[in-house]
């Protein structure tokens, strides 16, 4: 039996627990979320606490954590993100290409409220469908959803959206594949495949992808 530091979770202040989450549990897609304040301005940050919850209805969801990642904080202060959820409802979860590594580490530097990522970070704002916030150009899914709930956990907050209509970028849209329409591939072009959040300032890029068989894998 190989040799391990087992301690319970109670010996862990929220910090090093914070940590111990963020370096461990890799890779991590990355939600690089839009969102708009009431005067019309725009926000975009990148979190990587991601995940799909449900297909059907389709939700996605992302854990927020306290501004500046302050987990030792009596005095919870929200995020801009989670401020203009709760206040607008929308949001778009754009997913993070490899070509847009460094405007998405870029949308992360703290701004003072009001400033844009977009401007910041030297992306292009194109229009949305259904919300307000716009999505990122040049990302190759965008999902615009409205908000459908916000459970608060304790120092981070998961704000889960349902998703009311995506935006496929045409270079990884297959279209209709083994009967069922809509498919895509992300892995096709390089610069458009998802990059990964490690841990620390790490991050990763998809290059290195097996297919082991196995007796009920997937024929599509």
């Amino acid at each position: 039996m190989s040799a391990t530091v087992s301690l319970p979770a109670s010996d862990f202040r929220p910090s090093e627990m914070y940590y111990l989450l963020r370096d461990s549990i890799v890779p991590r897609s990355i939600a690089w979320v839009s969102t708009v304040t009431d005067a019309g301005e725009t926000n975009l940050a990148p979190f990587s606490f991601f995940t799909i919850c449900c297909p059907s209805p389709p939700v996605l969801g992302f854990s927020c954590g306290p501004r500046y990642d302050d987990h030792e904080a009596v005095n919870r202060v929200e995020k801009d993100t989670e401020r203009n959820i709760r206040a607008s409802r929308e949001f778009v979860v754009n997913v993070s290409p490899e070509s847009l590594i460094d405007a998405i580490v870029k949308s992360a530097d703290p701004l003072p409220p009001g400033q844009s990522e977009f401007t910041h970070a030297g992306l292009v704002e194109a229009r949305s469908t259904v919300v307000r916030p716009p999505r990122v150009d040049g990302t190759p899914v965008a999902y615009e959803c409205q908000l459908l709930d916000i459970l608060e956990l304790g120092a981070n907050h998961f704000i889960m959206g349902r998703v009311v209509h995506i935006h496929i970028d045409a270079s990884v849209y297959l279209g209709d594949r083994d009967g069922k329409r809509h498919r895509v591939d992300l892995l096709a072009d390089l610069a458009k495949r998802p990059i990964g959040r490690l841990g620390r300032g790490s991050y990763v890029r998809l290059r290195d992808i097996e297919m082991p068989p196995r007796r009920d894998a997937p024929t599509s």
